[in-house]
């Protein structure tokens, strides 16, 4: 179960994103809440496999907490993100919380969606108020939907492709769709066509390719490599689209200090190695050790994915 530091409980960050910059999170969602079982997701496997949505948390708490903390935190912040250790889009107060936040962050407001629920009318008009809408692509076909997303039984990819493609048009901000490609899962020239197709049907900023850089929820989720993203951004580029390969980028934040706090805070969220953390604080990582050697061993899980170690607060 994800934890917080005693002193938030819906924020966390700020963290490297590798799509949006130096991130402040807010948490909606709890852990492990979502519609899908993401074969590769970083924060673990999902005990809550549903399409309902609810009221998972007092909205005006989150609100209150952001504004407590924000003025404090904004000089190192490029964007403030809406997200969840679950999917977001199934907070009920998703667009009350998007609406209050703007009123009070200088930042622009973004929303990291799994596109699961786009297919509801209250949950894209909601998504409107953000400006900026990161949602994800990662099957055209049902077959490669259900191999990598393991989604809730009652969701078609068809139908969420669709609406997202409408959603697409009607949005007025910034739209950076993802697409995380899992080796041998849904990176088949056939499956990549499709996917392709589908966001040519879109209007969109940028499409940011991605695979797993990070300790998956199920170990068959295997990295496509630095060579095949850039083959696959290559078969996008001459299919007609805006394409970067992502990678594991980490911007740094150069503070050049750390604090048992500010790592504690940061690897609650997410899985990151020992470059990742010296790389974010500015820090050489002997003092990241030493600050790692001081956490309850019984709270730190180390998982090792290609070659590198990565650590996650329990």
């Amino acid at each position: 179960m994800k934890s917080y530091t005693d002193k938030y409980k819906y924020l966390f960050g700020p963290v490297p994103s590798r799509r949006l910059g130096r991130s402040l999170g807010i948490d909606i969602i709890p852990h492990k809440i979502c519609t899908m079982n993401c074969i590769y997701c970083e924060v673990g496997r999902t005990t809550s496999c549903i399409i309902e949505r609810a009221r998972y948390a007092d909205a005006d708490e989150i609100i209150a907490e952001f504004r407590d903390n924000y003025f404090e935190l904004k000089s190192d912040l490029d964007i403030v993100t809406i997200t969840g250790a679950g999917e977001p889009t199934l907070n009920l107060d998703l667009g009350y919380i998007i609406k209050e936040i703007k009123k009070i962050s200088e930042h622009p407001v973004a929303v990291l969606t799994n596109s699961s629920l786009i297919t509801d009318e209250g949950v894209r008009s909601e998504l409107m108020y953000a400006d900026v809408v990161v949602p994800s692509i990662d099957a055209a076909t049902e077959e490669a939907y259900r191999k990598v997303c393991a989604p809730n039984q009652s969701l078609n990819i068809e139908e969420i492709n669709e609406a997202l493609i409408s959603f697409t048009h009607e949005f007025k901000g910034r739209l950076l769709i993802e697409v995380l490609l899992c080796g041998g899962m849904n990176d088949s020239e056939n499956e990549l066509s499709k996917i392709a197709n589908i966001i040519k049907r879109s209007k969109y900023d940028l499409v940011q390719l991605n695979t797993v850089h990070r300790p998956p929820a199920f170990s068959r989720a295997k990295t496509v490599s630095e060579k095949g993203l850039l083959e696959v951004a290559l078969l996008f580029k001459y299919a007609g689209l805006n394409v970067e390969p992502v990678g594991n980028y980490i911007k740094e934040l150069s503070t050049g200090e750390l604090t048992a706090e500010q790592l504690i805070r940061l690897i609650s969220m997410r899985p990151c190695s020992m470059v990742d953390i010296s790389g974010v604080f500015g820090v050489d990582e002997q003092s990241v050790q030493t600050l790692l050697d001081a956490i309850d061993p019984d709270r730190l899980k180390v998982s090792e994915h290609n070659g590198d170690f990565f650590y996650f607060y329990i």
